[in-house]
């Protein structure tokens, strides 16, 4: 690597480029979903909102870190990236998730992965956030907003729960 891609490669244009990559990702799909109604909030409104925030946020992060002096740029080290790169994977992981089995599964198996990154390690806690995140998220976004949740194309909980 050159002295100047060094340079370029600080902590935080490497987490304001994972960002970016994760906010365009976001964007992609959520211009995937189909528009199944007219008018009111449609399928399509958070993700394109949080897909764009995070890309915005991303870019601008990026910019930052790149116009700070060369001399005062604090260069990263692996053991200081791994977590950034770890929510990375596991924000891709969860549109994967999402995208094949659902919105519930993908949210209970996200969720006590999510807390592991930030510390969380009683099993308890791990198993209401399992349970709780899908849960008030769906009465919040579906129920109480009307959008649609996504559903899984090989797999979705929502239709056997619909059952009962």
């Amino acid at each position: 690597m050159t002295g100047a891609a060094k340079g370029l490669m600080t902590r935080d244009s490497v987490s304001g480029l994972a960002m970016i990559v994760i906010g365009a990702l976001v964007l992609k799909f959520a211009l995937d979903i189909e528009i199944t109604e007219q008018g009111g909030i449609g399928p399509r409104v958070f993700p394109l909102a949080g897909g764009g925030a995070i890309f915005g946020l991303g870019l601008v992060q990026t910019v930052n870190a790149i116009r700070i002096p060369l001399a005062q740029r604090d260069l990263p080290r692996l053991r200081d990236m791994l977590p950034v790169l770890l929510l990375c994977g596991l924000a891709i992981l969860y549109l994967i998730a999402i995208t094949l089995f659902g919105y519930l599964i993908g949210t209970a198996a996200c969720a006590p992965l999510t807390l592991m990154l930030f510390g969380v390690r009683s099993p308890v806690a791990m198993l209401v956030a399992a349970v709780l995140c899908p849960l008030i998220y769906h009465l919040v976004f579906f129920v109480g907003l009307g959008v649609f949740p996504p559903y899984g194309a090989w797999f979705d909980l929502l239709d056997v729960i619909q059952g009962f």
